[in-house]
């Protein structure tokens, strides 16, 4: 009875197998352990490089805006639409005074017959 064959093999070979095989999972979990400690690290100083260079970007960005707030540039866009808004309205003032004169007759107030 030492000898139970187990799917063709005895139960020495079986325990081999289980022996070499539990230290291959041995290794093989140090391995992966190993791997993701090493991945996590540099995770880590990716997020921290990353980190640090917004930081950077943001304090870069914040002085930037200080330094332009006084200056309050208007935009190209904005002022030429100003300006073509307000020549509208005085060409629109300016056609209204002419027809306003065109339609009035210089003598009719002037020149009353008897």
């Amino acid at each position: 009875m030492d000898k139970i064959e187990l799917a063709g093999f005895t139960a020495e070979q079986t325990e081999s197998i289980r022996e070499a095989a539990r230290k291959y999972a041995e290794r093989t979990t140090f391995t992966v352990e190993e791997a993701t400690e090493k991945i996590l690290d540099a995770l880590n100083f990716i997020s921290g490089a990353i980190r640090e260079a917004f930081d950077k970007l943001t304090a870069v960005f914040r002085e930037l805006a200080e330094e332009l707030e006084p200056i309050d540039i208007e935009p190209r866009v904005r002022r030429r639409k100003r300006n073509r808004a307000r020549a509208k309205i005085i060409e629109q003032r300016y056609r209204a005074e002419i027809r306003r004169v065109e339609n009035t007759r210089i003598y009719r107030r002037i020149y009353k017959p008897p």
